[in-house]
């Protein structure tokens, strides 16, 4: 055997066992396609073990995993649950760094960028400051919301924002309401609100309610990134106007589920996006928050006790303080 071919092939052995070093603060990705959609595959996460079980796919990092259930769509976070765009899948793929092949998580694109890369790093949202804040309590005078045994969701949602306005102008920020009393404010003219007072948040604050009486728990929702399908919805190809602030939607929505999780000890419905009304348009990030369901007994006597109200409204506020906590320390 030549000198040349004996070079040549110690040279193939050093690139094929070579591997790089990893940066072990967050995930290492490699782009992949699955069903025509480019993915991103949670390959070799550094500093992540991956631990494969029969129904779930767990990647741990100190206190901090992910839990998939594939095929479904949801997956966990640290305990809180998200609805992405696009139901992760277990696909055999190829590593980036050799040429191996093994099962893992594929992640979409889109749903890598604006969720996945958010959570493991929410100092890399865009930076902006938050001094006031626009409080939208859903729904008001003719337009009840949804209806329970006991109450209406348009004198729930008032109460709790204007108990959560008072905590925060108490922390110093300027709050603003859609709606001060039990009056009609069309949907278009909430976000209106929010645009001439350029306030610097927006919250929209309702109440749940469904046929099955069981059901119950708190979601919250951000705006569905452009040409990405909503949680309970179809891809819509049309950018609205909030799309510019999508990272910051988002972790604005995290924020406010995980605040509420933890005042209330409420189910966890997840944070989802939707295509809302009272989201499109606004010029701040915003997010829509749902503190129960109306419609299931417990919850409605919840949601007309003081005590409670006062616990959602606390949470609302401390959601909105990390949030600002977050961006102050962005880069």
């Amino acid at each position: 055997m030549s000198k040349t071919v004996k070079k040549f092939l110690l040279l193939i052995i050093c690139l094929l066992c070579a591997v790089p070093c990893l940066n072990s603060n967050e995930f290492r990705v490699s782009k992949n396609r699955v069903a025509g959609r480019s993915f991103n595959t949670i390959a070799s996460n550094a500093g992540y073990r991956r631990i494969d079980g029969a129904k779930q796919t767990v990647y741990r990092k100190g206190k901090s995993s992910f839990v998939f259930n594939t095929p479904r769509r949801e997956f966990y976070f640290n305990g809180i649950k998200f609805m992405p765009g696009y139901a992760p899948e277990k696909k055999l793929v190829r590593r980036r760094w050799y040429w191996r092949k093994e099962n893992d998580i594929a992640i979409s694109n889109s749903d890598w960028y604006s969720t996945f890369r958010i959570l493991l790093n929410p100092a890399s949202v865009p930076r902006h400051k938050v001094r006031t804040i626009t409080l939208d309590a859903g729904h008001g005078g003719s337009d009840t919301g949804a209806i329970g045994k006991i109450s209406r969701e348009k004198n729930i949602t008032l109460r709790i924002t204007r108990r959560t306005a008072a905590i925060l102008r108490a922390c110093g920020y300027n709050v603003l309401l859609t709606r001060y009393r039990d009056n009609t404010v069309p949907l278009k003219s909430r976000a209106a609100i929010q645009r001439s007072h350029k306030s610097d948040l927006f919250v929209s604050i309702h109440v749940n309610a469904t046929a099955n009486r069981s059901i119950r728990g708190i979601e919250t929702f951000a705006l569905t990134p452009a040409d990405a399908p909503s949680s309970h919805g179809k891809s819509e190809l049309k950018r609205n106007p909030a799309n510019v602030r999508d990272a910051n939607n988002f972790l604005l929505a995290y924020s406010l589920q995980r605040a509420l999780l933890s005042r209330t000890r409420a189910a966890d419905r997840g944070v989802k996006r939707a295509r809302f009304a009272v989201l499109k348009d606004i010029s701040a990030p915003g997010a829509l928050v749902e503190v129960g369901f109306i419609s299931n007994p417990a919850e409605e006597r919840l949601l007309n006790s003081s005590a409670y109200i006062e616990k959602v409204s606390r949470a609302i506020a401390e959601g909105i303080l990390t949030y600002h906590r977050t961006v102050a320390r962005s880069r």
